[in-house]
């Protein structure tokens, strides 16, 4: 475990609070010891009531943006008005690609550094009410992450330490757990290999906590040159096996492995019960949904999303129509269409009366990407162009938003948003029954968030942002 640096409140700022809470034990005695002597002490008379003092939780609004190349985080009292700068005001930070605020104690940065070794960084707000980092963190690779308890949780499928006869190397799932209160970082590691029992490797897409559980989708990924040496049953058809290296980037593959799932038309969730990895989860699988991720080259981005009420929600954007033969590779084309299902709350299996086809209803586009509002409602990021723009992969425009309600089956497109709208920033950040999501323009404007109202779909313009781009906000207290 990695010791970091706590950057602790400053003597001034001790004194002061320790005199703030003597003077007020005093004037309680005085109260109390004088009453008669003095005019009442009781909230009955015409005394104002006092202002808070250092001592009062207060909370502020805290932004994530970039300039010039350098990111920073910012505060603001509201998201709904106003121009909040960078400029002279921000604290500068590390760079996230991710940004997870935890328990409004912390945001924690994280950077994805493509295939290369993570890092990170957590912040809170100090007695004057300015981020400022708390502890530094290095980690494996991330492709996915979230949290469970005190925990933030960085997840990757990469190599492990065991080997073949013929020297091939079993994948792992490999987790960080960052730990918000003191700072250590812990691993660990779990086998990906046919983690399904169907011989494939897999990863994790996203990680929800509800009903005293831990929920993440199980993505598989085909089978490696360990997974064939050790389930050769498993291989559904030769064909599918790689002949010659191939492919770009995160879709490279090398020969003796089949690149990409055998079973694009299912989705398995795993719900863990306990606070670690290393426990044997129950895992739940249905076909009426292809596997439950959103993904943009090697990240995987959470798809599945608690209600209110303790209800899973579980969707796919249907990327099994994406995997098409080509003349030096074989692969099986998924069916599924873009949809959701749902696990009830405190249930192990999936609700057999409930599904819906995202291409049925609303504009009739898949998924890219989902968050939960507030209720029974989902914020939903679409492909604009439809299924054949989401088969251009990472030329894919997804700028289309709506909002699906999960009790009445319906979609509804959020109207109200820039007409020269470029895209959108990272996390939105919901409150009160809306969602808050940083909104870029194609002209000279700035970034600014945008607020959508769950039940009518209506965005509305707020704070503006004097900044290049904006990645996301959240909320913080301030910490005396």
């Amino acid at each position: 475990m990695k010791k970091n640096h706590f950057i602790k409140p400053s003597a001034i700022e001790h004194a002061r609070t320790k005199f703030n809470r003597c003077t007020r034990a005093f004037l309680a005695l005085l109260c109390a010891g004088t009453a008669g002597l003095l005019p009442s002490c009781s909230d009955d008379d015409d005394t104002p009531e006092p202002t808070p003092g250092p001592d009062a939780e207060t909370t502020s609004y805290v932004i994530a943006a970039q300039d010039d190349g350098t990111s920073y985080l910012i505060t603001a009292p509201s998201l709904d008005e106003g121009t909040a700068t960078v400029r002279g005001t921000g604290t500068e930070v590390l760079g996230g690609s991710y940004w997870v605020f935890k328990n409004q104690n912390y945001v924690f940065s994280l950077v994805y550094n493509k295939g290369g070794a993570g890092t990170g960084a957590s912040y809170y707000l100090n007695a004057a009410g300015k981020p400022t980092e708390r502890y530094l963190y290095e980690f494996n690779r991330i492709t996915s992450y979230g949290t469970w308890g005190d925990k933030v949780v960085t997840v990757s499928t990469g190599d492990s330490k065991t080997t073949d006869a013929e020297g091939n190397i079993a994948q792992a799932l490999l987790f960080n757990y960052l730990d918000e209160n003191t700072g250590g970082q812990t691993e660990g590691a779990i086998d990906a290999e046919n983690f399904l029992g169907n011989g494939e490797k897999v990863t994790f897409a996203g990680l929800e906590e509800a009903n005293g559980k831990l929920y993440t989708s199980v993505v598989p990924m085909g089978m490696s040159r360990y997974g064939i040496g050790q389930w050769p049953d498993m291989v559904t058809d030769t064909e599918l096996v790689a002949k010659a290296d191939g492919g770009s980037a995160s879709s490279s593959y090398t020969a003796g492995t089949i690149p990409s799932t055998q079973y694009p038309d299912r989705a398995w969730v795993a719900i863990y019960s306990g606070s670690s990895f290393a426990e044997k989860p129950v895992i739940v699988s249905t076909d009426k949904i292809g596997f439950a991720c959103g993904r943009h080259r090697s990240q995987y981005y959470q798809t599945i999303w608690a209600a209110d009420n303790g209800d899973l929600y579980v969707f796919s954007p249907g990327y099994g129509r994406t995997f098409t033969s080509s003349a030096d590779l074989k692969k099986v084309t998924g069916t599924k269409p873009s949809g959701v299902v749902r696990i009830r709350k405190g249930a192990t299996e999936f609700d057999p009366d409930y599904y819906v086809n995202f291409e049925q209803i609303g504009t009739q586009h898949p998924i890219f990407r989902c968050w939960h509002i507030s209720g029974a409602h989902f914020l939903l990021q679409l492909y604009s162009d439809g299924v054949e723009g989401m088969m251009q992969g990472k030329d894919a425009v997804t700028n289309e938003l709506a909002v699906f309600d999960a009790e009445a089956k319906t979609v509804v497109p959020v109207t109200g948003l820039p007409s020269d709208l470029a895209g959108f920033g990272g996390e939105p950040y919901g409150e009160n029954g809306a969602m808050y999501i940083a909104v870029t323009v194609t002209g000279g404007d700035k970034p600014a968030f945008y607020k959508i109202d769950a039940a009518t779909g209506r965005a509305t313009k707020g704070l503006v942002i004097d900044a290049e781009s904006v990645a996301t906000a959240g909320k913080l207290t301030v910490r005396k």
